[in-house]
Order: C-alpha cells, then sequence, then structure tokens
C-alpha cells in the first residue's frame, strides 16, 4: 500500500453533537462568532486527518476471502512489497533494499495493524509473485483476531504482534544445543517442552480461539496462550521478525529440508529480508550437524531453552510443522517456488546456481550411505540401505560413460553443506539409495537427471525423490532390487554391474537427447 493511496476507502463526515445549550452561548456575542470560526476550521482538519490516516493505512481483509496475499509489515523488518522497487539493488548476493525508502513504507503501518495484503516479494532482485497453491488458499483464508494482534492462516500457521515468551512455564529435562557426548541414549520425549498457560501471551482482552487442522504442537501452543494487558510483562525486546518452529528429526535432511522450505515460503508470504527474519527452535534438540544451515539460510538462531528472562517478540509467528509441507505429499502435481528454493539456498551457501551441462563431459555423484553418528539414540551410529560394492560401481559407470565422464562418490553426510551444494551444482546425474541424502534432487542443475537404487525390503510406496524430480521436470529412473542373492550382511546390497550400466545409460541418453 503506498501512503496516501485512498483507493478503495469511503470516508464519513465527521458529526458534532454540542447539545442544547453549547458553552460557547455564554461567551459575549463578539468572541461567539470567532469560536464558530475555530470550531469549524478544528471540524476541517478532522476530517483532512481521518481521510488520510484511512489512505495510509494497509488494506484489511476483504470478508469474502477474495483478498490478494497478506504480509505482515513493520519497522523491524523491512518488508518487500510489489510497490517498492526503485530502491533494490544486489549487493553480496543478499537481496538488500534502500532502507530508508523501505522505513517510509513500513513505518506508514507498522503499529496500525498486524494484516496486509502481499502479492508480490523479491529474492534477490526477482520478483515472485504470491498466487500458488496451498500457500495462495492460507493466505486468502486469513482470520485477524485479538484487536488485529494475531493472525490465523488456514489452522497451518498464525502470526502475532508483540508477542510475549514467558520460559519460566516452559519446562523441559535439557535446555537444548548439547554436545552429543552430554545426552548419551536420552530419551525423545526430554528434547520436547511441556508448555503451561501463559508460556505465550500476547496483548488482547479476551484470548482468541484458534483452531489448526492437525493434532500437532500448535495445538498445545494455542492453549499455552493468554493475553496480557497495558504494557508488556518484560523489557526485553526483539523487534526483528522471528519464526518459532518445533523440529521433530532434526538431523534428517530430508524432514529437516520440509522446515527449511517451509521457513522460505513464509518469508515470502511475511515480507521479511533472510537476514532479518530470526529462527527460534522450541525445542531442546541437542546440537546437530544441520543447526548452522539455519543460520545461514536465515537471521538469528534463537533456543528458547535459553531464554531465562520474559522476552518479547515485536513481531512472532508459529511455523507449519514439516510433516505437512507441501515437500511431504508426494502426490502433489506441482509444489510452488521450488525453483526460486533452489536460487535461494544455493547463494545463501555462495554456490553458483548456474551449471552448463556437456554431454562429453557429464559429471555423475554417486551419494554413498554408510555408518554415522547422528542422535543420541543411536549411538553405533548403524544405517540400513548401504551399498555392497561401491568402488566397482564407479569403475562400471567409468566404462559406460567413457574416460571423459567425471564419476565420483562422497559420503555427504561428514560435509559441510556447503561442500555439498558445491559438489551437487554441478552434478549432471545423481545416484544414490533411497535415503535422505537425496534431497539434493532439489538443488541439481535443470538439465540433471535422477537414478534411485532401493534394496529388496524398501517398500516400493516411498516416492520422496520420485515426487522431487518430477516436481523439477527431472529425468527419473528407480531400479528395484528384486534378487534376494543381492541383499547381504550389514544391510548392505549388491547393485549387478550390468544392471547399473541400463540405468546409468538411460538417464544420460534423457538428459543428452541420444536416447
Amino acid at each position: 500500500m503506498i501512503p496516501g493511496d485512498t483507493s478503495g476507502f469511503k470516508t464519513s463526515p465527521v458529526k458534532m453533537k454540542l447539545g442544547r445549550r453549547p458553552f460557547t452561548c455564554f461567551l459575549p456575542r463578539r468572541l461567539r462568532s470567532c469560536q464558530c470560526v475555530v470550531l469549524g476550521v478544528a471540524a476541517i482538519n478532522v476530517i483532512i486527518f481521518v481521510t488520510v490516516f484511512q489512505g495510509t493505512a494497509p488494506r484489511r481483509a476483504a470478508g469474502d476471502g477474495s483478498a490478494q496475499i497478506r504480509g505482515l509489515l513493520d519497522a523491524g523488518d523491512y518488508a518487500v512489497s510489489s510497490r517498492l522497487t526503485a530502491g533494490q539493488t544486489k549487493y553480496r548476493n543478499r537481496l538488500i533494499v534502500d532502507n530508508a525508502a523501505e522505513r517510509r513504507f513500513t513505518g506508514e503501518i507498522s503499529e496500525k495493524t498486524l494484516c496486509g495484503y502481499r502479492t508480490t516479494s523479491y529474492i534477490f532482485n526477482i520478483p515472485i509473485t504470491l498466487n500458488q497453491d496451498p500457500f495462495e488458499e492460507y493466505a486468502k483464508s486469513m482470520q485477524c483476531l485479538a484487536d488485529d494482534n494475531a493472525a490465523l492462516f488456514s489452522g497451518m500457521f498464525a502470526a502475532f504482534r508483540n508477542a510475549v515468551i514467558d520460559p519460566s512455564l516452559g519446562t523441559s529435562k535439557r535446555k537444548g544445543g548439547e554436545l552429543m557426548d552430554e545426552v548419551w541414549d536420552q530419551k525423545e520425549s526430554d528434547e520436547y517442552f511441556h508448555l503451561s498457560s501463559g508460556y505465550f501471551k500476547i496483548p488482547c482482552r479476551r484470548k482468541p480461539k484458534m483452531y489448526f487442522k492437525n493434532k500437532d504442537h500448535l495445538v498445545q501452543w494455542a492453549n499455552s496462550l493468554e493475553c496480557y494487558f497495558d504494557n508488556p510483562p518484560t523489557d526485553i525486546t526483539i523487534r526483528d521478525f522471528t519464526l518459532a518452529i518445533q523440529r521433530y528429526e532434526y538431523v534428517n535432511l530430508y524432514h529437516t529440508m520440509t522446515d527449511f522450505y517451509n521457513a522460505f515460503v513464509l518469508m515470502l508470504l511475511f515480507g521479511v529480508r533472510p537476514s532479518k527474519m530470526n529462527i527460534l527452535f522450541v525445542d531442546t534438540h541437542p546440537k546437530g550437524h544441520l543447526d548452522t544451515v539455519w543460520s545461514t539460510l536465515f537471521g538469528k538462531i534463537i533456543r528458547a531453552g535459553h531464554l531465562n528472562k520474559p522476552v518479547l517478540f515485536h513481531s512472532l509467528g508459529w511455523g507449519m510443522l514439516g510433516y505437512f509441507s507441501p515437500l511431504n505429499e508426494h502426490s502433489r502435481k506441482a509444489v510452488p517456488y521450488l525453483e526460486e528454493f533452489r536460487e535461494f539456498f544455493l547463494t545463501q551457501h555462495n554456490v553458483s546456481t548456474s551449471h552448463q551441462l556437456d554431454c562429453k563431459k557429464v559429471n555423475v555423484l554417486f551419494i554413498w550411505r554408510r555408518d554415522y553418528v547422528a542422535h543420541p539414540r543411536n549411538k553405533q551410529g548403524s544405517v540400513v540401505r548401504k551399498f555392497a560394492n561401491e568402488e566397482e560401481m564407479l569403475e562400471q559407470t567409468q566404462k559406460t560413460l567413457g574416460g571423459t565422464a567425471n564419476v565420483q562418490g562422497f559420503q555427504l553426510d561428514l560435509m559441510s553443506m556447503k561442500d555439498q551444494l558445491e559438489v551437487v551444482s554441478k552434478c549432471d546425474i545423481l545416484v544414490g539409495m533411497h535415503g535422505a541424502g537425496l534431497s539434493h534432487t532439489l538443488f541439481l542443475p535443470p538439465t540433471s537427471g535422477v537414478l534411485e537404487l532401493k534394496p529388496q525390503y524398501s517398500p516400493s510406496s516411498l516416492l520422496h525423490f520420485e515426487a522431487m524430480a518430477r516436481w523439477r521436470q527431472l529425468p527419473f529412473s528407480l531400479w528395484h532390487n528384486t534378487e534376494s542373492s543381492n541383499e547381504q550382511k550389514e544391510h548392505r546390497t549388491y547393485i549387478p554391474p550390468l544392471d547399473l550400466d541400463e540405468e546409468v545409460k538411460k538417464i544420460y541418453s534423457k538428459i543428452c537427447g541420444t536416447g
């Protein structure tokens, strides 16, 4: 909304009722006429003020749900709007918007309402139209509650203004972020909070009724929500937008990817710059190898277990649960903003997003699944779905594609995320057992192909990575073992060289057009 744009608003005349004997009647006649002039001028100024005030206020949600995408706009989060294009510049591969222009825009409406419209956001100077399901539907069904201090989005996520978290009303056996050696064999239930009434507080006269579609932690959070009156019960304030999430399989790349993706899309809907969106972990998981990815993608990482005093969050969001992410709905025909997500993820890690396919020198990446320790309940670090003949697979693929091909194999979980992305972003054929590492399908160049291999005991109904390839329109092939003799000890599967040769040729012909 541009300040001063009064389209869509109607102003009402100011009615002034002075009573039967207005106080001016007690003045001398000479002063009485002067007083009337003063009152008239004052009335005109009031009307002008009301008109301007309404014109600069954000558009409110239409009652019929036909309003465009809304976003949170406040002075702490330099929100990006389709109407703010002139001040945009690209700097260090991050979106930088002219702060003065943004403050002028957001400052006009920061204190008036939580709910405003949003049709477009920008990432790296590229406009993204926010008109794709299911997120468009979530936004269109937004309900403003608690005198516009709360917004509920189709029972999937929520946002609040001036929300307070009182850590004394959240209990857990751990604080979160501990080293693995400190928490061996702890129960998973020890890694979550029990929230008492008042853990979350917002300014309101009556606690808003918030219905969430799924029986997840957001229901517990809503039960703990209470009102506060007048001044916030704290003097500690975080002004930047903060997205509160509760993680479950926090060290599994696939499930964490659904959390990354959800946070990315909510960042667009709420119109927040990546560096201005904090992430609040409302869980007490120990330190995990994916924790640093959060701080690379977004702003500061805050652990709720490390708060020791009540904190006021100027703008607080309750994020979607990863299990209910579109990425986890494998029957979907399409998932929105995947290419934008890829661009964002790679650029935030300073990894190039441009790769040219050279069919004379294709890059083939094998993802090795090997035993490793990821969380305190698997001290031995044993994993399933491993290859029994890694070296033979590399040799066979090199033979199939010729000496100019670049064939490599890596255990990605031992590498930093940046190093993983450096390899994946140049990969032409990705090969791996069914497992979380194949989530890197999301970051492959658009000219690449994917070969997924499954042991005999792996269910055919697991379509995670076939779906990812389909959504990105990448060639995909699946080899599912049918011979019991190929299954060996320690959950290792032997991949027959001739079968691998056939599958690799199939993918190569699809990406290079030789079939």
